[in-house]
């Protein structure tokens, strides 16, 4: 028997010895792969998309893109050259990686007529005047409902939405009876950064030894009532003269004007203007118990004068309005803004946060983000000649610019440059991961102009009555839609 023992002690440490032997071989072997799956740094990269367009030679053709020339809206495209501008010069070089690689060039036929008015002419004398052209969202819809433009599901053959660079909610979201003629993504970097959320006042925070946000956030705690009580604690009469004054006292809230939060609000729970059933037929949905809610509370912070207005172009009459930026005056705990807007606010001297807009309740399924109406959607001609070649440029310019143009933006820019500490950074992709396409907030001719930005329009009216105001508008909407789908069959 001791023998035995002796013989079974001796072959279980051969054996582990040659165990130990293999298993550092394979972990050398392991470590090598992953380094070089890390590109060799220990980075984590994800594992290049192919895109799987065919290898097709353009013969120098000249692809026109016809775009807004106005405040801002086509920096993501319009690149001559390089200028030592970091999202200048990857759009640059984006833009030429496609042109090499396909043999052709790109011209930029720039408008300051937001309704597209020159392009809706090419388009009605049968010109094939532009191949791709990027108008103001909602006024993109317009041109989809006079039957202009092509559908990117059906006509499009080279584009694949189920690629990383074409978010899922757009064809969730705007894909009306299984047609899709209105896109963004990640085509266009400012689509993201047209993104709504919330900035943050990290020093009054500190200040007011009230604790940041993320931990809520992350823990999906971050919720609509969490969200008041830091506002409505916020709020101070800093000149103690019994009157709160937008210029003068501090605010938990400030609304730069009525197209962000009163606009945003409606998508904390989930909700939308029109939705689209399983079957793709749009429905209005922008009523029920929550949506009162929702609105109730808007009316309940600015009530309470825990919140402020900037000026914008609609008449308010019932609030105050601020004549001047109060969250860069450091008068404000949190600024309603799109995901753009931390770029502005970075000369300012106290440290600044980002947060997704706040869950309705804790059930609600995710952080949900809407974009913002002004946005550049995009749409084909009908007087395109080669739609293959269409889809081909326009896939590789998404492609591109998810793996060149996104990461300097989302990771390099946004998160390295101006946002000033690493939960933000976290911030961003909850955000990014429930962006909302709303066809009835787009569709503004559809939903009509006031149930389409319930928000601004009832901050306007005589009254904050959601209910009577949806009631007054609610028989025009449902005929449109009615209308729509009688078309359809």
């Amino acid at each position: 028997m001791k023998n035995i023992l002796m013989a079974i002690l001796l072959l279980a440490v051969v054996f582990a010895f040659f165990s130990c032997q293999t298993g550092d071989g394979d972990a050398k072997k392991d470590d090598t792969a992953t380094t070089a799956a890390q590109g060799g740094d220990g980075e984590d990269k994800p594992a290049e998309i192919p895109d799987n367009l065919p290898e097709v030679d353009f013969g120098g053709y000249n692809f026109r893109i016809f775009i807004r020339d106005s405040t801002g809206r086509n920096k993501d495209f319009v690149a001559e050259e390089e200028n030592g501008d970091t999202m200048n010069d990857v759009v640059y070089r984006r833009n030429r990686a496609v042109a090499d690689r396909f043999g052709a060039e790109f011209s930029f036929i720039l408008t300051n007529d937001d309704p597209g008015g020159p392009a809706r002419t090419a388009i009605l004398s049968g010109d094939d005047a532009f191949d791709l052209i990027a108008m103001h969202g909602a006024h993109s819809f317009q041109f989809s409902k006079a039957g202009l433009v092509m559908d990117w599901l059906t006509d499009m053959p080279y584009v694949d939405f189920g690629k990383p660079w074409w978010n899922d909610d757009i064809t969730n979201g705007f894909a009306a009876f299984g047609r899709l003629y209105n896109v963004t993504g990640d085509l266009s970097y400012l689509s993201f950064g047209s993104v709504m959320c919330l900035l943050f006042n990290k020093q009054l925070f500190k200040e007011l030894s009230l604790d940041y946000p993320y931990p809520a956030v992350e823990a999906g705690d971050w919720t609509l009532d969490r969200f008041t009580q830091i506002i409505k604690s916020g709020s101070s009469d800093l000149n103690g003269d019994g009157a709160m004054k937008p210029d003068e006292d501090r605010y938990g809230l400030y609304m730069a004007n009525e197209w962000g939060y009163p606009i945003a609000i409606l998508y904390c729970g989930g909700d939308r203007v029109i939705a689209l059933d399983e079957d793709k037929i749009p429905y209005l949905s922008l009523y029920n118990e929550r949506t009162v809610d929702l609105f109730d509370r808007l009316f309940d912070m600015l009530a309470s004068e825990s919140a402020c207005l900037g000026k914008g172009v609609l008449d308010i009459k019932r609030y105050p309005i601020a004549q001047t930026d109060v969250f860069k005056n450091s008068r404000a705990l949190f600024l309603a803004a799109t995901i753009e807007s931390i770029v502005s606010a970075r000369d300012m001297e106290d440290d600044i946060g980002i947060l997704p807009l706040p869950k309705y309740e804790k059930s609600t399924p995710k952080y949900y983000s809407p974009l913002e109406g002004g946005v550049n959607l995009f749409i084909v001609p009908i007087t395109s000649t080669d739609l293959e070649r269409t889809s081909v440029i326009v896939e590789a310019l998404s492609a591109e610019g998810h793996k060149k143009i996104m990461p300097e933006y989302y990771e390099r820019a946004l998160k390295g440059k101006f946002i000033r500490d690493d939960e933000s950074a976290d911030m961003l992709d909850h955000i990014k991961s429930g962006i909302v396409y709303d066809y009835g907030y787009f569709n503004i001719t559809l939903a009509g102009d006031e149930l389409a930005q319930t928000g601004p329009r009832l901050l306007a009216s005589s009254s904050a009555n959601f209910t009577s105001f949806y009631e007054s508008k609610e028989r025009a909407a449902s005929a449109n839609i009615a209308k729509m789908i009688a078309a359809m069959e």
